[in-house]
């Protein structure tokens, strides 16, 4: 689709008393000749009634022509405005019931998880355009009605909201930000800053996500600027979409400070005149503004950490259960500690990074990273734990209880762990950058996973220990993802739960780390999450003896 720029000249608004600049948007070209057929809000609504709805991507398919159509003719703002109103509530559920389908897909998207992505992004991008046409039309023209005002408010708010969700959903599956996603939704929010259209509320029958907060642009603008500052692609799997919803509570609580004369290093910042997101600057890359802002986040940082007391309070009291409703505030509390960890901003590198192009062999999962550890040997713990304590078990039972430790140990046989190549980036003493490139679709990893990674030209193998700190997929399907290293060695073990949370569960493949050299050594025990908490009191098999 051809596309134009407006202009940011200046034009005069009576009502606010100095020039306010254009937003600088990407449009479609659009014929000068009324559109033929014209589209009408009554047909419209017959078009939608005849839509194969059970269908959800022929429905998408069509939906995405008939916004083409629209945003190609040429239509009074107030009309397009009506048009587009009329096709939210479809498009809301289309929306919802595609990134449904993506969310649940593995990292990298297969084939067809790619497909319902673009049809969601295309969906999403139509939209941002047919509200976009409206405030470029609107923007243009001055002094405005009182009705014009406020379709022009709506249409800031609806086009921020689109445009804001396509950044949402590209985060929720480690892809890209859509191009000039950032840069509309710098121009359309200083715009509507400059407008005092801003802080305005919204009647938005149709939220994307609901909250019992005002709607307006502010709430928007700043929503998304906050989960940037999150560091999305640090984010577990599903996580950014929490953080999107729980961030409208704070977005009041973020400022933008002019950053004229203004030192940078050390702060958030964003250029309202370029595509790039909001980031932290640090010393060790260039930040030169021509629109610059800098990002106070301190009250929200300060919501952050009432509510992590809050929650740390209610674990401590709750130790004892081990019920869903405790599972659910452990899991929030981590949630809220790696976003209080990203808010902190990153100051610089700790060590050295070295380029290479290195192959490694890398395994995904606490369980094959047991496997390759152990050198393959069979995991049993239920039947060491009865061959270690066979003294202390009366004769008449000990038939029963062997039977029993066969058959829990048999749940942990014939399970294949493979092996995947991945070539290096760079490295450090603290971890490495790695890419994939061919068929990266069988990897299934995410962000949060431990891995064990090798060289596999050393004999023998020497497995380290790592966990996945950032994911970044392609279209194309190459992943790239860096790895925090946890320990050079590392011995394979069992353990359970005596008591506290996790009390009642069977034995699970677990690590210690690392190898110990020396009585005094510290060491520490990787274990599966979500299973035990703090004060759990675990037994750790070592085959020998626990």
């Amino acid at each position: 689709m051809p596309e134009i720029h407006t202009t940011s000249e200046s034009i005069p608004d009576i009502n606010m008393h100095y020039s306010v600049s254009l937003p600088i948007l990407n449009l479609p070209m659009q014929a000068a000749s009324r559109p033929q057929p014209y589209m009408r809000v009554r047909k419209l609504k017959r078009w939608m009634n005849d839509l194969p709805t059970a269908d959800c991507q022929r429905t998408a398919v069509a939906v995405i022509e008939q916004l083409g159509s629209l945003n190609n003719g040429s239509y009074p703002p107030q009309e397009r405005a009506c048009l587009m109103d009329n096709l939210r509530p479809l498009v809301q559920q289309l929306v919802n019931t595609l990134s449904q389908q993506v969310r649940k897909s593995y990292i990298p998207l297969s084939s067809r998880a790619l497909e319902r992505y673009q049809l969601l992004q295309d969906v999403l991008a139509e939209m941002a355009t047919g509200y976009k046409l409206v405030v470029n039309a609107l923007a243009m023209t001055s002094p405005h009605r009182e009705h014009d005002e406020m379709l022009l408010r709506e249409a800031l708010y609806f086009s921020s909201q689109y445009l804001a969700r396509q950044l949402l959903e590209a985060y929720l599956v480690y892809l890209p930000e859509p191009k000039n996603c950032w840069l509309e939704l710098h121009q359309l929010y200083q715009y509507a800053t400059d407008t005092a259209l801003a802080t305005l509320t919204v009647d938005d029958p149709f939220p994307d996500i609901s909250v019992p907060i005002a709607n307006t642009v502010n709430l928007i603008y700043k929503r998304i600027v906050l989960l940037a500052l999150a560091e999305p692609y640090h984010l577990m799997k599903n996580e950014a979409r929490e953080f999107y919803y729980l961030l409208s509570a704070w977005a009041g609580n973020c400022e933008l400070l002019p950053s004229v004369n203004i030192a940078c290093e050390g702060e958030f910042s964003l250029d309202a005149n370029t595509e790039r997101p909001p980031r932290f600057v640090n010393s060790e890359i260039e930040w030169k503004t021509k629109n610059g802002y800098i990002i106070d986040i301190s009250e929200a940082q300060k919501r952050l950490d009432m509510q992590l007391q809050r929650i740390l309070r209610a674990n401590l009291q709750e130790l004892e259960d081990s019920n869903h409703t405790l599972m659910q505030q452990r899991r929030q509390r981590d949630m809220l500690l790696r976003l209080a960890d990203a808010w902190q901003g990153v100051l610089k590198r700790s060590g050295e990074r070295y380029v290479s192009k290195a192959s490694i062999e890398l395994a995904t999962g606490l369980n094959a990273g047991h496997h390759y550890i152990s050198l393959g040997k069979a995991f049993s713990p239920e039947v060491d734990e009865l061959r270690i304590r066979s003294g202390e078990i009366e004769p008449t039972i000990f038939a029963a209880a062997y039977r029993s430790a066969l058959q829990k140990d048999r749940c942990h046989h014939n399970r294949a762990y493979e092996t995947n190549p991945w070539w290096q980036r760079n490295f450090s003493r603290n971890g490495a950058a790695l890419y994939c490139a061919v068929d990266c679709p069988k990897l299934h990893t995410a962000v949060g996973e431990l891995v064990t990674y090798c060289d596999p030209e050393d004999a023998p193998l020497r497995w380290k220990i790592g966990v996945v700190r950032w994911l970044r997929a392609s279209p194309e399907n190459q992943l790239d993802l860096g790895i925090m290293n946890i320990a050079d060695s590392a011995v394979a073990v069992a353990c359970k739960a005596l008591a506290g949370c996790g009390e009642g569960t069977d034995y699970f493949r677990s690590l210690l780390v690392p190898k110990q050299v020396s009585l005094q050594q510290q060491r520490c025990l990787i274990v599966p999450a979500n299973v035990y908490d703090i004060n759990s009191v675990l037994a750790i098999s070592m085959k020998h003896r626990i």
